[in-house]
């Protein structure tokens, strides 16, 4: 007889919580409930099928709700990810089961750190996993059939929900509540997943991963977002200089702009300037250069959202760049292109 399971794939799934692996007293509730209250092996558990597709490895790193997670959360995922790409040569992909609330900021981290043309895959749910119609089991289902197939591979870090596959540098949760609260404002989503398979388009070339080899330390610089509005509360920039942050994201409005009181705050800001991208609060489209605003050190953050410039930020801090280096980092990354 032959053991079917020796020619399954192999998958690692990384469970760290959120409202997939969330319980609810009652099986109406869709907002009252607690995530992260179920393991990945009972998720697992309850969905028999995802035997059909792959022999799945489940580890659990942890298991909160990702409005919780911290950095140090994420150090841990990048070098489980690492070191299971380079130990397990037949490892086919990795699912991370995640909270929707920062799901788009880890995809868009690991996007960043994680060099190797094999899927990882992002996925969580906008119901429990207890409620009438639960997502989480689908969506689950169905980023293991993605991290499974050929096609998915070279795309990057992919993120797999309401049947969609979303790269991570454009897709953001535009809504708090409905199972299609994410999309890619700017580019749409890459392809699709169904029973009838996976429908995304040949990867072409290699892709940028600026911080493939970077080693991320126990301690992180602080980065701080600031929101433009009208009358912006010019104290809370004080309050960060003074605070001796590393970096600051601008949250501008319309295209990425500033205010004149923002604009002088900069002028006035006690010694060395720290690092500064510009961002909007539109929820899509590009922010481009601006020599009134870039003479200041702001640099454009392109079409990335204020939370994911935060950590193209960081990142670049932890790597010691200058402000020449992030410049060109931003015009090489493929978002922004």
């Amino acid at each position: 007889m032959v053991d079917q399971s020796a020619s399954s794939p192999q998958l690692l799934l990384l469970a760290t919580g959120g409202t997939i692996a969330g319980r609810a007293d009652k099986s109406t509730s869709v907002n009252a409930y607690t995530a992260g209250a179920m393991a990945g092996s009972e998720l697992l558990q309850e969905l028999p099928q995802l035997q059909e597709l792959a022999q799945i490895q489940v580890e659990q790193l942890t298991n909160l709700d990702s409005a919780d997670l911290q950095f140090q959360h994420w150090i841990q995922l990048v070098k489980r990810i690492r070191e299971a790409f380079s130990a397990s040569p037949e490892l086919v992909g990795v699912v991370i089961t995640h909270g929707t609330n920062t799901l788009e900021e880890t995809a868009w981290l690991l996007e960043l750190l994680i060099d190797d043309p094999r899927p990882v895959v992002l996925v969580g749910a906008m119901r429990p996993a207890t409620a009438l119609s639960a997502d989480g089991p689908l969506n689950l289902f169905q980023a293991v059939q993605v991290a499974c197939s050929p096609q998915a591979c070279g795309h990057g870090v992919l993120v797999v929900m309401d049947g969609q596959i979303h790269g991570a540098g454009a897709v953001t949760k535009v809504a708090t509540q409905g199972v299609g609260a994410f999309q890619s404002p700017d580019v749409g989503p890459l392809g699709w997943v169904d029973d009838s398979g996976v429908h995304v388009p040949v990867a072409s070339g290699s892709r940028t991963v600026p911080f493939a080899t970077l080693a991320l330390p126990p301690q992180w610089p602080e980065v701080a977002i600031l929101y433009g509005c009208v009358d912006p509360p010019l104290a809370m920039v004080s309050a960060l200089s003074h605070a001796g942050v590393k970096g600051l994201v601008w949250t501008g409005t319309g295209a990425g702009q500033l205010s004149a009181g923002e604009r002088q705050a900069i002028k006035a800001w006690p010694g060395v300037l720290p690092l500064m991208l510009r961002a909007n609060r539109c929820g899509s489209g590009p922010v481009h250069p601006c020599a009134l605003q870039d003479e200041l050190g702001l640099l454009p953050a392109g079409t990335l959202s204020p939370q994911k410039a935060r950590i193209l930020l960081l990142l670049s801090l932890i790597a010691g760049m200058e402000r020449a280096e992030l410049s060109a980092l931003l015009a090489s990354v493929a978002i922004n292109a």
